[in-house]
């Protein structure tokens, strides 16, 4: 992964890649707490026919931390100051995973005149709150929904330097726990960006800027979306409700009243524009971009196809 660089966004150094060897026709927006290890490969696959940008938001990986607030406006205005500064076509696709969905459909209502299309992998919506309303405070808990207490945890052992505690403890987990097949190169990235207090700090707050009524209201207006076409993809709902069940310890039914709210939240995306698309995988759970990346680039391929 020789190819990252840096460049000052708003006197911030974002750390960047650029795949492929044309104008910038598609964008990657992770997901909360992901870098660019996580994302490498599947880049690189892409850039086989498309010219990919793949970049970390403040406070993720070779990123510098930012102290504006990590709104996903403020984050969209980000991403729209980076992409001034790099040679792109007129509109890009923009591929965003989870909590990354939420901050592509705010850089579409700022910007629809740079967007070409959006495929959403499994996003966060801007209701997600249905959850704390449509479940039990029991069955919240377990659901694992909340992801600001293992963040919590991380931020601890990170500032203890107990940077060897994270490391054994993440091996097992997510992306890890999805896909094995990283080099050396990316697991060591992605592992040692877990040991930096700032990473924690960073997804902290935009898990709780990306849930606060203040900043998150205007996203929910379907009226003010652009009509633009939106390519959604979710992951698999027995696996969902098995992974419920295992690692919440929560029963059949309780499992899938999660995974039914959860899909519907998603599904909420469909409404936006008369341009949409739906299509669930088969065998992925949350990180079908790393267990089934055909079917994404398959949508990516539709996407560039369609006028």
């Amino acid at each position: 992964m020789r190819e990252i660089k840096h460049i000052s966004v708003n006197g911030v150094h974002i750390a960047y890649m650029i795949l492929g060897d044309k104008k910038i026709d598609i964008v990657i927006e992770m997901g909360l707490g992901s870098t660019i290890g996580e994302w490498w490969q599947f880049a690189k696959k892409l850039s086989k026919d498309h010219t990919v940008l793949l970049y970390e938001r403040a406070g993720y990986g070779m990123s510098e931390i930012y102290n504006k607030e990590r709104t996903p406006k403020n984050i969209a205005d980000e991403l729209y100051g980076l992409l001034e500064q790099l040679e792109h076509e007129e509109k890009v696709t923009l591929v965003a995973h989870s909590q990354g969905g939420l901050y592509a459909q705010q850089f579409a209502r700022l910007y629809p005149h740079l967007v070409k299309a959006l495929v959403l992998i499994d996003p966060l919506s801007a209701n997600d709150d249905g959850f704390k309303t449509l479940l039990t405070e029991v069955e919240y808990k377990r659901s694992g929904v909340d992801k600001s207490r293992s963040f919590k945890l991380g931020y601890i052992l990170s500032k203890l330097h107990l940077g060897y505690v994270i490391k054994k403890v993440m091996k097992s987990a997510p992306p890890f726990y999805y896909y094995h097949d990283f080099s050396e190169e990316e697991t060591n990235y992605i592992l040692n960006a877990l040991t930096k207090p700032k990473f924690y700090q960073t997804a902290m707050e935009e898990y709780r800027l990306a849930h606060s009524e203040k900043y998150i209201l205007p996203l929910r207006d379907k009226k003010d979306f652009p009509d633009l076409p939106i390519y959604l993809v979710t992951h698999t709902s027995e696996r969902a409700i098995k992974e419920t069940m295992e690692f919440g310890g929560m029963d059949e039914e309780g499992a899938k009243k999660v995974e039914d709210i959860w899909q519907n939240l998603m599904k909420a995306y469909l409404t936006f524009t008369s341009k949409s698309s739906f299509v669930q995988a088969k065998k992925s759970s949350h990180y079908i971009h790393l267990t089934e990346p055909e079917l994404i680039y398959h949508l990516i391929e539709k996407a560039f196809e369609e006028k």
